[in-house]
């Protein structure tokens, strides 16, 4: 992705995702890297990311549920 955005050939607003390691990849904790999917609902606009994402409270909400 980040290669694809250097050239231009991304979709507008794509974003490069972090970096996975590989160590560990097989147990993954539910607040990892791995998970995080911005960008690839198509109503996202770029500019607010999702509660479930951005907000703190939501996000020990899902947890504690």
């Amino acid at each position: 992705m980040r290669d694809l955005i250097r050239r231009n050939k991304a979709p507008p607003g794509a974003i490069v995702p972090r970096d996975i390691e590989r160590d560990g990849l097989f147990k993954l904790d539910v607040d990892d890297d791995i998970w995080q999917d911005v960008g690839l609902d198509d109503d996202y606009d770029g500019n607010v990311p999702p509660q479930w994402l951005s907000d703190e409270q939501v996000r020990q909400g899902i947890r504690h549920f």
